[in-house]
């Protein structure tokens, strides 16, 4: 578990400095795109992606097509919820649909990047 609290405080970091670079952004350059929903999105999906580290940590410790197997369903899940996270503020808010989309694209690219690196550097220390 060693492993799984380096993650989160490597995630910590990550989520308070995305935090602090969007509210400097959204208070000067990117003041006409704020969104209050901004926040609860980077809490979810910094959340989902904690998660799904977790689950991926305790896969690797057994065989790897058991990895594998979890790894995909784990994945699939944090889609399917992302999807319907999604299609739900876009159906309630579509004239804030476009803004919403980019920030969702750009948190999503920030954290998948450190999920798939930090797994990946996981497994190479087991070998």
């Amino acid at each position: 578990m060693q492993v799984f609290k380096r993650f989160l405080f490597q995630e910590f970091v990550l989520t308070i400095s995305i935090g602090l670079v969007s509210l400097i952004l959204f208070q000067t350059t990117l003041k006409n795109y704020y969104l209050p929903v901004f926040w609860i999105l980077l809490a979810i999906i910094s959340l989902l992606t904690g998660v799904l580290h977790y689950s991926n940590v305790r896969a690797s410790a057994k065989k790897a097509s058991k990895f594998a197997t979890g790894f995909l369903m784990a994945t699939g899940i944090k889609m399917m919820i992302y999807l319907v996270l999604i299609t739900t503020y876009v159906l309630l808010h579509p004239e804030k649909a476009s803004v919403f989309l980019i920030s969702f694209f750009i948190l999503y690219i920030l954290y998948t990047a450190f999920e798939v690196l930090s797994i990946l550097k996981h497994l190479r220390s087991e070998k």
